[in-house]
């Protein structure tokens, strides 16, 4: 039911605007008998479809904090009952306990707005928004043939107050523009999420390696395609439709090479895949990074995760084979010929040939110079987070 009423709104954005504006004057209202309280802190991924991405970094390194002990954290699922926390509350989103939590909360924090894109104002709130992803495709009401992004351009005086995580001066530009933001909301930072990348060793890669069942001697690619939200089957759901043969990519790569397929969240259909001893579906494997720090080669086309993965300086190839149809209908900040550090292949074979005869050394020169374009300050970004909210509690 909740789902439908989403899909609904998301085909009328003049009704969605109706819906954010009572909910906004509503919670303005109840606000007024809810006081902000000392010591509590509101935690949100992915608008409560998960507990990971950066929010979960910052809470890891809230618990290993001594100083934050004795505070009341509450993570808000749309399933809570499919998460175990090792410290706090869990809150059903959408809830009045929800928004009683939202209002009574003294830190927000989120990477894709914690407070429903109903844009609630609230005096005393530190509110963090790490977003989750540098913005290579266009966001947030900029995209060429936006529908209910048309709706989120933000409105109002500039934001100062937001404490917001940029991975480089490229996506700070971005997000300060978009999100009518002041650069001083801004830490250079990198994404929290990202720090853990850091932190694999051998033996981790190995249990990993072993867990999503790739042989040993053989190499893995992570493939992980971005959603096109233009692209919706009868019931409204977004499917991913490459030009792959996968028999032909076991036949070519089988013997070398293990093939992870990675679709993004919002996909519900990639392929009806299969698996085989090639081809594994990794798109409800619960941690990302594992994936990155298992795989030796990732290819990708639109998605932020070529700035994320880059920073492990391994080969990164772009599988772009729709590549006018998507700049076109979504459009992109960067030119993917210019900005990433390999060819932009549109055909199968080509990239086939391409994985064939990589030169692994010589990429990974290439996705380093990327990666201190692009991702330089990643690696200790979940405490540079927790340091401001700090300072900010004590203005």
């Amino acid at each position: 039911m909740r789902q439908s009423l989403i899909g609904y709104l998301k085909r009328h954005p003049s009704l969605t605007e109706l819906t954010w504006l009572a909910a906004r004057l509503f919670l303005k209202i109840w606000g007024i008998f809810v006081p902000v309280r000392p010591k509590t802190m509101l935690f949100s991924s992915f608008g409560g479809r998960k507990f990971d991405d950066s929010p979960k970094a910052v809470y890891d390194e809230i618990c290993r904090r001594p100083e934050f002990s004795d505070w009341t954290l509450t993570w808000a699922f749309t399933k809570p009952e499919r998460f175990t926390l090792s410290r706090g509350e869990k809150v059903q989103v959408d809830t009045l306990a929800f928004f009683q939590a939202l209002l009574s909360s003294q830190v927000w924090v989120g990477n894709s707005g914690i407070d429903r894109g109903i844009g609630l104002k609230r005096k005393g709130v530190v509110r963090v928004e790490t977003w989750h992803g540098a913005p290579l495709k266009k966001i947030c009401g900029e995209e060429n043939n936006a529908t209910v992004g048309r709706q989120k351009k933000h409105r109002g005086p500039l934001d100062g107050r937001t404490i917001r995580c940029a991975q480089s001066e490229f996506d700070r530009s971005v997000f300060q523009r978009v999100f009518h933001a002041e650069e001083r909301a801004f830490l250079l930072c990198g994404l929290p999420r990202n720090d853990a990348l850091f932190r694999y060793t051998p033996e981790d890669i190995a249990g990993i390696r072993e867990k999503l069942g790739i042989p040993v001697g053989k190499k893995a690619i992570l493939y992980t395609p971005t959603y096109r939200e233009y692209l919706l089957d009868e019931n409204h759901d977004t499917y991913i439709a490459p030009p792959m043969d996968l028999a032909k990519w076991e036949a070519a790569l089988g013997a070398d090479y293990v093939l992870l397929f990675r679709a993004h969240y919002a996909v519900t259909a990639a392929l009806g895949l299969r698996e085989t001893a090639f081809l594994r579906d990794v798109s409800r494997y619960p941690v990302l990074n594992d994936l990155y720090a298992a795989a030796d080669l990732m290819i990708s086309d639109y998605s932020s995760t070529f700035f994320d993965y880059s920073v492990l300086d391994r080969p990164m190839l772009c599988f772009a084979y729709d590549l006018e149809e998507y700049r076109e209908k979504r459009g992109l900040y960067l030119d993917l010929a210019e900005a990433l550090p390999c060819p932009v292949d549109r055909e199968e074979d080509t990239l086939l040939e391409r994985i064939w005869t990589l030169d692994a050394e010589a990429c990974s020169r290439r996705t380093r110079a990327f990666h201190q374009r692009f991702a330089p300050w990643e690696g200790r970004a979940a405490q540079a987070v927790v340091d401001e909210i700090e300072r900010r509690l004590s203005q």
